[in-house]
């Protein structure tokens, strides 16, 4: 426990630069004193943490010093390398391949052999029939976001309208493999989000932003439902939908009740949900909301009545 505190010490000094006993004390639940105890550790380990005194002073580790080639296990190394690989194939973000190089060089001025090309990890960021435009908006997308420049781009949304929209890109998110960009629109003049494969093309502007105050911890689940209200759902499911319900909703959202299967969720509630339901046919029924039901019940009848 005792050296792992102080391996987050260090990263926590190379990360934030000049930062003071308390603040290092309350970061990692431990008195001061302990925080002294261990920084003299890791100066004998020829660590070189530099003390400013006085009313705005800290610890801090010098400019000149570097992490070891060696740092990384070879296991470790290769993970780094071949996730970034695989993530970069579809973002051609300059910054990682700069990144990437820069790992690569390190291990071979360390002389050792490290095979690279067969990662664990694949990041397919293109549709099943591969035919949508989406490795490409991404691609796209983070470079305006790296640069700071502005995107136009054409957007289609559920109801099929599309509209050209410019949009200051501040963040690109993979969510259940489904890539969104989340950016200002001066259209709606407002933050929105933007499901990649609805976006139909992608141009950068000349035109360069500030980038607006975003708290990307805050894009939880209730930030993808702003525009549209939420209800806790309660479903029925045959046993030759689960599989199906999972890849949904997830595994951990379907469970055994009262010996019945049952899937819960907090979704956003619009007609796109009424129609998931009724794609699984009577393999999966409404339990609540009793509104969720009605609605359901009613798109059934409007569709019976088109085969009359």
């Amino acid at each position: 426990m005792k050296y792992e505190t102080m391996l987050k010490i260090l990263f926590l000094l190379l990360s934030k630069g000049k930062v003071s006993a308390k603040y290092i004390a309350q970061r990692f639940e431990i008195s001061t004193r302990t925080v002294m105890r261990y920084l003299d550790t890791m100066s004998l380990a020829n660590i070189p943490i530099i003390a400013d005194t006085g009313r705005n002073g800290g610890f801090y580790i010098a400019d000149s010093y570097k992490l070891p080639a060696n740092f990384l296990t070879e296991r470790e190394f290769n993970a780094v390398v071949s996730t970034l690989t695989s993530y970069n194939q579809n973002m051609n973000n300059q910054s990682i391949n700069s990144a990437i190089d820069k790992l690569l060089s390190i291990k071979s001025v360390d002389k050792r052999t490290v095979d690279v090309k067969s990662g664990n990890l694949i990041i397919d960021g293109s549709s099943w029939n591969g035919n949508d435009n989406t490795k490409n908006v991404i691609s796209l997308i983070s470079s305006a976001i790296e640069d700071c420049k502005k995107a136009l781009i054409g957007y289609v949304d559920r109801n099929g309208e599309e509209t050209i929209r410019i949009i200051e890109p501040h963040v690109i998110i993979l969510k259940q493999g489904l890539w969104y960009v989340y950016g200002f629109c001066h259209l709606r003049n407002a933050f929105r989000m933007f499901k990649a494969s609805r976006i139909t093309f992608a141009d950068l502007k000349a035109e360069t932003f500030e980038k607006r105050k975003v708290e990307i911890n805050s894009l939880t689940n209730g930030r993808w439902f702003e525009n549209l209200p939420s209800e806790q759902i309660t479903l029925g499911v045959l046993k030759s939908a689960k599989p199906e319900v999972e890849e949904w909703l997830g595994v951990n959202s379907v469970f055994t009740y009262n010996g019945e299967l049952v899937a819960q969720a907090n979704l956003p509630y619009d007609e796109w949900l009424v129609s998931k339901i009724l794609s699984f046919g009577g393999r999966v029924t409404v339990i609540a909301p009793e509104k969720l039901k009605q609605d359901v019940l009613n798109m059934a009848k409007n569709i019976v009545s088109m085969y009359k």
